[in-house]
């Protein structure tokens, strides 16, 4: 029996040490990768030991994940809410700088409020309108909403519904309609949670800040939206201002949801924000100042035919309120098919083709 006990436990010895050498060396994934190949393989002529060897490893999977769900739900104390994933990359990376990234989860809308309708969108109804109304004029967006599930509108609003009220809440955003009208969407959604949400505008925050510009010879020197915030001023925000941002009164809580039920009831698919209010647009405010643009363009390149691409490009760095790319695309497009606009190359494919101005509109025409 001694015998038996003393090869039991050199037997023991002797796996964890040929364990931790394989693990050290980084050879364990392959292994197991091979005896799993085998008992697939096996599953027909030995199908007992096959079954019992995949039930083992899809039962330790499962388990390795609730263990990790539940350690970073435990461990994830706080949320910081923000509209783009450009911006929650940022994020990440400022709270890692901060110090604060393991405790704290990122969630964010990957939408643009500013443009589209907004109607009913807290509802199935809503959501399926504003889907249609983009798919139909905005190049590339079926790909690109069915990319990005986790942060489909739907799907934010059952997992802020979700979030207990032990853990902490801020939305950040900026002066701008689109991260303005995603506040006050935010608190709507969250407009049943007890505990208090904290609220940082990034404009009004670092022009407090008077000494931490950015971009001060600009007309704007303050940054009007979170996705132009690099993630060393989020981190000295986070640093600066840890105890002092913003906890929104259940007054203004309730105005913020008022607004957004009001906001919900338009039928506008162009915003702005003006004189720190929302303000709703015709479908074709830029239109004119595109074409004036594209004109413009024409005559300081010689050129009969101006990239779309460098239109778009000179348009966003002009119009601090409009942040999208693929709007401007379609009213391109539009001006194109009324008439409005000749086009060489192709149409879709921003950067390989180009527009002029139609007949007498062209300023190099006879």
């Amino acid at each position: 029996m001694k015998e038996a006990d003393d090869l039991s436990s050199n037997n023991k010895s002797n796996f964890d040490e040929d364990y931790n050498e394989i693990s050290n060396g980084g050879r364990l994934r392959g292994f197991v990768h091979s005896v799993l190949e085998q008992a697939i393989a096996s599953s027909d002529r030995n199908p007992e030991w096959a079954n019992y060897i995949l039930e083992q490893w899809a039962n330790n999977v499962e388990a390795s994940r609730n263990e990790r769900l539940e350690h970073e739900r435990t461990r994830e104390r706080h949320i910081h809410l923000l509209f783009s994933q450009s911006a929650a990359g940022s994020m990440k990376q400022g709270l890692s700088g901060a110090g604060l990234r393991y405790e704290s989860k990122v969630l964010c809308f990957n939408d643009l409020f500013s443009i589209g309708p907004l109607w009913k969108l807290e509802t199935q109804e809503g959501q399926e309108n504003r889907h249609s109304w983009l798919a139909e004029r905005m190049v590339h967006y079926e790909s690109f909403h069915y990319s990005n599930w986790e942060h489909r509108i739907e799907q934010m609003m059952a997992t802020l519904s979700e979030i207990s009220d032990d853990k902490s809440i801020t939305i950040w955003c900026g002066s701008n309609a689109h991260e303005q009208i995603g506040l006050r969407f935010a608190l709507y959604v969250l407009r049943k949670r007890a505990t208090p949400i904290r609220v940082i505008n990034v404009t009004d925050a670092m022009e407090r800040e008077s000494n931490d510009r950015l971009n001060a010879d600009t007309e704007n020197p303050f940054p009007l939206s979170m996705s132009v915030v690099h993630s060393k001023e989020i981190e000295g925000l986070i640093k600066r201002n840890e105890d002092k941002i913003h906890v929104v009164s259940i007054e203004d809580r309730r105005r913020y949801e008022q607004e957004w039920l009001e906001l919900s009831e338009q039928d506008s698919v162009l915003r702005l924000w003006d004189n720190d209010q929302i303000v709703h647009v015709p479908e074709d405010y830029f239109d004119q100042a595109l074409l004036d643009m594209i004109g413009q363009l024409q005559l300081e390149n010689n050129q009969q035919y101006v990239n779309t691409g460098k239109i778009i490009g000179e348009a966003l760095t002009q119009w601090s309120q409009l942040r999208s790319d693929t709007f401007l695309e379609y009213r391109i497009q539009y001006l194109i098919a009324h008439g409005e606009l000749e086009f060489l190359g192709m149409p879709g494919m921003l950067h390989r083709y180009a527009v002029k101005l139609s007949g007498l509109l062209s300023p190099l025409s006879d």
